[in-house]
């Protein structure tokens, strides 16, 4: 039986909206949190401030503090004995407040605040616009208070695609479920269009919202120029919305000290239960994408309190990140998603969205309400992490009818509603069809690549991107008409070591870059860039990497030969223009794991290569003619390293093979002036073997693979690879491992160990099998 003094209220809320026209004027947000918490006890018209015995301060983001709830105490002149940093989550306002009201019904405290904030339009205005900020000065990342769940578990095929954003892992569960209820995109995106328009009705009522336009439901379903999409089928105005500047917060106490300190009765709020419970941490280690067991599990419990049916909800505020979220709530409170209004504030795109703090925000609006509505009662549910944490809140200006409940955990039932998880694969080439996907944009509106989560034959689950470049696949991704769930394709590893995923059957990819020959054993490869100089961009770069993968693999071919079309460049290196490019997409600068033109990082080829150089070997262009095992270069040709001049380094192997190949001062006379050597010098210097007439340099490196074919091919990879292998160790280490090497026992084992003797002895010419 609860009592005034562990009957838990909320008796004072308080809301700082900060847009000054003078972005220097703003506030910090620890500062905003302080006239957030000034306003909430004015609201509740007694001194509270001075009796809580706590402060929980929610995880910021926009502000580096080392302890950001102590210089909160310090501006307001409190001390109340637990003080806390508290964690990270849009669930975290409604937990907290949870936890306040758990802490007064079993009688250990009476007044508690609650208080979160942030500043990120400040900052960002701030950047833009040059302008300093006079604010608490920042700590190192080091020295900055770490919030709890400030990180989450990820699994290493998401961090290998970038996919760790919230607004990157949202639309997964917008596509599973939007095909579960068996919606074309089409009707689903007019659906959470005319969902997102009530709550953009509602935050234009709402004074501390940061959007009023209340845009309708096709502006805010329709990608424009001023709604581009931002990860598929999400365009801005139906994203949460982080860049404003806003602080909330709640002052929950006993029935009794609220009644002691003089709290008018009309402001009073009785908070009647709740109930929470988590998915795995880790998104791609869950059981499925079109629900959240624990999502379902903390509404229902919620629903419990009210007597069993939703309806008796007269006011919700459903937690708006992305659509996905009230949509599955809705259809799991089983109310009307056409007629049901579904926030009291605004949601985190037209409201705002002040990154962990919105539900404080959405608390203070429903408590407004209930106060004028004195017999109604509202449900608050707040979400956090990406669909990982959900919290439920039942609040009435009328008392609760039970006391309230000290263990609001509903994990085990999420836990026992929950389906078996598939095997997550890290690597995987074979056929795969898709589970969920989505496609994420650049700022020019254009794609950067396709996600889809896949299953394989056996029910094992992989993570694959899509190629920008794959419009046969993308068009499937993004069509309106009908969902690519369950879609059939191929996945393959690509040449940076990640997983690609293709519609339909396993296709051969056309040369774009490159040009591939093979007279007999020989392989001659041309960049084909000549209008670029045969600069590389991380496509040719794959392209190279993959043909040389193919060299690699081919028993048949022995020695290859890498040039340059067009006479004027072997190569420029990278393509300075096409990562200027890439950058301002936001694309990832990539490099294939074989290294520079798949050669630079290969370091366990034993067949020779050789690079025949007209025009300029520049930068990456001179690490990929380095890493070939000779140069031959027409008497044109001009070698340099030159990335200190424009503050970069040699970092695809030119620092460590130019001091190998021509000792160190040499070396270093190049590499630290960026100076240009002409081929004659490289001559002189020791790295290029051979200088021709322009024009030349192919026709003497095939005269220089002729002598290579005459030899054994087995006796070349076991030569090379002692020598490669050498290089890391003495003579003495390396003359007792040699015998152990791969090379040198497939040699012993070969047909042509053979063969060479025998044809000496015969006195012919050897029929080399290369095996």
């Amino acid at each position: 039986m609860s009592t005034p003094e562990t009957t838990p209220v909320i008796v004072g809320i308080g809301e700082f909206i900060d847009r000054p026209a003078d972005v220097t004027e703003a506030l910090e947000p620890v500062a905003a949190m302080a006239e957030a918490l000034r306003a909430a006890e004015r609201d509740a018209g007694a001194d509270l401030l001075s009796r809580a015995e706590s402060i929980e301060l929610i995880g910021l983001i926009s502000w580096r503090y080392a302890d950001p709830v102590n210089l909160l105490c310090e501006k307001l002149g409190i001390a109340p004995g637990r003080r806390t940093n508290a964690s990270m989550g849009g669930e975290t306002p409604i937990r907290l407040i949870h936890e306040a009201a758990v802490r007064i019904a079993r009688g250990e405290q009476s007044v508690a605040l609650i208080v979160g904030g942030e500043a990120m339009n400040a900052r960002n205005r701030a950047r833009k616009e040059k302008a300093r900020l006079d604010w608490t000065p920042q700590v190192s990342a080091d020295d900055a208070v770490a919030f709890p769940a400030s990180r989450y578990a990820m699994s290493r095929p998401a961090k290998a695609l970038g996919m760790m954003d919230p607004a990157q892992v949202y639309p997964f569960y917008e596509v599973a479920a939007q095909t579960a209820w068996g919606q074309t995109p089409a009707e689903a995106q007019a659906e959470s269009a005319r969902l997102w328009s009530r709550y953009a009705a509602v935050a234009a009522t709402n004074d501390g919202a940061w959007i009023k336009t209340a845009p309708d439901a096709e502006t805010i379903g329709a990608a424009s120029a001023d709604n581009r999409l931002i990860n598929w089928p999400y365009p801005k105005l139906m994203v949460a919305n982080p860049s404003v500047n806003q602080s909330g917060a709640v002052i929950v106490a006993s029935l009794a000290a609220a009644r002691a300190a003089g709290v008018p009765e009309d402001r009073i709020i009785h908070i009647w239960g709740g109930a929470a419970a988590s998915e795995p941490e880790d998104y791609l280690l869950r059981d499925a994408y079109d629900r959240s067991t624990a999502q379902t599990a903390a509404l229902e419990a919620a629903v419990e309190i009210v007597g069993g049916d939703a309806k008796a909800f007269d006011r919700l505020e459903l937690y708006s990140c992305f659509p996905v979220v009230p949509k599955m709530a809705l259809r799991t409170l089983g109310l009307d998603l056409e007629t049901t209004t579904p926030t009291v504030a605004g949601g985190l795109t037209f409201f705002g969205g002040p990154l962990n703090n919105y539900m404080t925000h959405a608390v203070c609006a429903m408590t407004r309400q209930l106060r004028a509505a004195r017999e109604e009662v509202g449900l608050l549910y707040g979400q956090g992490g990406y669909v990982n944490k959900h919290h439920t809140l039942v609040v009435s200006a009328r008392p609760a009818p039970t006391s309230l409940a000290l263990d609001y955990s509903v994990q085990e039932k999420a836990e026992a509603a929950r389906g078996p998880v598939p095997e997550l694969l890290e690597t995987y080439q074979g056929p795969a069809t898709v589970e969920t996907y989505t496609i994420t944009y650049a700022r020019d509106g254009e794609p950067l690549q396709g996600v889809v989560i896949l299953r394989t034959p056996s029910g094992a689950r992989a993570m694959a991107r899509v190629l920008a470049v794959d419009t046969e696949s993308l068009d499937l991704l993004r069509s309106t008409e009908g969902s690519a769930v369950g879609a059939a394709g191929f996945v393959r590893v690509d040449a940076f070591g990640k997983l690609v995923w293709e519609a339909g059957e396993q296709r051969q990819r056309p040369r774009r870059f490159a040009q591939v020959e093979r007279e007999g054993p020989l392989t001659i490869v041309t960049i084909d860039r000549a209008e670029a100089m045969n600069a590389l961009h991380p496509a040719a770069n794959a392209e190279l990497a993959e043909i040389f993968d193919a060299f690699a693999a081919d028993p048949d071919q022995w020695v290859a030969i890498l040039t340059g079309a067009g006479g004027k460049a072997f190569s420029a290196g990278n393509d300075l223009k096409a990562t200027a490019v890439s950058m301002a997409r936001g694309e990832p600068l990539e490099t294939p794991v074989t290294g520079f033109a798949g050669l630079t990082a290969r370091f366990d080829l034993d067949k020779p290569v050789i690079a025949a150089v007209e025009g300029v070997a520049m930068g990456g262009g001179f690490e990929i003619a380095l890493a070939c095992d000779l140069i031959v270069a027409g008497e044109g040709a001009v070698f340099a390293l030159p990335e200190p001049r424009v503050g970069l380094a040699a970092l695809a192997g030119g620092l460590l093979r130019l001091p190998q190949q021509i000792g160190l001062k040499q070396a270093m006379g190049m590499i630290l002036t960026g100076r240009r050597v002409n081929a004659a010098e490289g001559e002189r210097l020791g790295f290029v073997n051979e200088v021709v007439a322009d024009g030349e340099a192919l026709a003497a490196a095939r005269r220089w693979a002729a002598q290579m074919l005459e030899c054994s091919p087995m006796s070349l990879r076991a030569s090379k690879q002692i020598v490669q292998k050498a290089l890391d160790t003495t003579v003495a280490d390396a003359t007792v491992q040699q015998n152990r090497y791969s090379a040198v026992r497939a040699l012993f084992r070969s047909a042509d160990v053979r063969e060479g003797p025998t044809a000496f002895a015969q006195k012919r010419a050897p029929q080399w099998k290369g095996r």
